[in-house]
């Protein structure tokens, strides 16, 4: 229910972001941290290669769409190798996971990002995604001025990346 609600208001432009000082460096490690018991239990081998990454964003949506990559790889990647990173490039600051997992086909990654939208039905109903993790991905980063897009690669598995401004014209309540 929260995710759809989160959904709504981030189109109707109405999701309130609470600005202050944030790391991605941090917010991956805390999501990390968070997840690693469910990500090992999942044969997941992570590696971490998180650089400092400064912006101002909301501390909370930030960390809460970290998690929601990371279950994506729990639920469609188990057994695979996952890569956290986070760096500043240019003027934005970037979250990328790549994992080792079946990926998605050329045309399934353009709609990977749609509502209720899964690759493979049965999978997703017994893994008990929703369809909403990655549009809520989309939704927070693109709240921040940012966005997440799925990047190419010639390997088999998927690499996300979530980018936002370093320094956001911010819109939202601060509070620092």
């Amino acid at each position: 229910m929260e995710e759809l609600r989160t959904l709504a208001l981030s189109n109707a432009g109405q999701l309130e972001l609470i600005y202050s000082p944030v790391d991605l460096a941090d917010a991956v490690g805390a999501a990390v941290t968070g997840l690693e018991a469910e990500l090992t239990a999942a044969g997941i081998t992570l590696t971490r290669a998180l650089g400092q990454a400064k912006t101002r964003a909301d501390q909370m949506r930030i960390r809460q769409a970290c998690v929601a990559v990371l279950e994506n790889c729990l639920r469609y990647a188990p057994q695979s190798h996952v890569h956290v990173e986070t760096r500043t490039e240019g003027d934005d600051v970037v979250f990328r996971c790549s994992d080792t997992g079946p990926g998605l086909v050329p045309e399934n990654q353009a709609r990977a990002f749609d509502r209720f939208w899964r690759a493979d039905e049965s999978r997703a109903r017994s893994s008990g995604g929703s369809g909403l993790g990655l549009p809520i991905v989309r939704a927070i980063a693109r709240a921040h001025g940012g966005d997440a897009r799925i990047v190419p690669q010639e390997t088999p598995g998927l690499t996300l990346e979530i980018r936002l401004p370093q320094h956001p014209a911010a819109v939202g309540k601060t509070g620092d």
